[in-house]
């Protein structure tokens, strides 16, 4: 049976545009001509996330005792390992028994299930941002760490939970780093600046494993003259 050649360039086109899709945008080791993210960035606390109120979003209820009633404890631990995990799952009683059984572990103490030391790792940091971009290095200061970063580079990294792998680069305007941990929920942060081109603005995206809420925070900085003390490495 032959297909009209109208309908085959329909499919063929929409083959290429789903392939295109699951490839995504590569990055590149290089920033578009003329383009910096660099300089010394100030935070801005009205137009950013409150750092605060979004790690206190991970918590959830502390279990029951063993004298709750057992269909209560599933539905809420089903509510707080589905809609909320970002990734589905299924529902029901057997469900909510099977979660509550591979995730029993939270801190009576702060509430937090199981460990958040990731979360809260990658929202350290003080009011200040300070960035070096070279050809060959993209370098951050948050005013706790340092990091340093090769464009275009794949690696794998040290994370809370083990190691990651870790890809960085170009995206556009974008600085990308891309991180996905063998266990534990994957990090994509972004740096980019305003559509005004006035502000620095970096969003960290954290997903879900199951076990943690995901995260979005998003961080506006305005330039600032501010002379700071920094373990930057310097150029050359």
């Amino acid at each position: 049976m032959s297909i009209p050649a109208g309908t085959a360039k329909a499919l063929v086109a929409a083959i290429a545009l789903g392939l295109a899709g699951c490839v995504g945008l590569r990055v590149s080791d290089q920033p578009p001509a003329g383009f910096s993210l660099a300089g010394t960035w100030k935070l801005n606390p009205k137009l950013s996330t409150n750092t605060r109120a979004a790690l206190q979003h991970l918590v959830r209820a502390k279990p029951r005792t063993q004298a709750s009633n057992s269909e209560d404890d599933t539905a809420d631990s089903t509510t707080e390992s589905g809609s909320d995990s970002g990734s589905g799952g299924d529902s029901g009683s057997a469900t909510g028994h099977r979660r509550r059984s591979m995730y029993p572990q939270f801190n009576v103490n702060t509430g937090y299930p199981v460990d958040t030391s990731l979360q809260r790792s990658l929202l350290s940091g003080g009011d200040y941002l300070k960035i070096q971009q070279r050809p060959d290095e993209f370098v951050v200061w948050n005013g706790d760490t340092t990091n340093s970063y090769v464009p275009g580079e794949k690696s794998v990294v040290s994370v809370p939970s083990g190691v990651a792998d870790q890809e960085t680069g170009w995206k556009g305007k974008q600085y990308w780093i891309e991180i996905r941990p063998q266990v534990g929920p994957s990090v994509t942060e972004k740096f980019r600046l305003s559509d005004n081109g006035k502000q620095l603005i970096e969003t960290i995206d954290i997903g879900s494993d199951g076990r943690v809420r995901a995260l979005k925070v998003t961080r506006v900085y305005d330039p600032t003259n501010d002379v700071l003390q920094t373990p930057l490495p310097a150029g050359d």
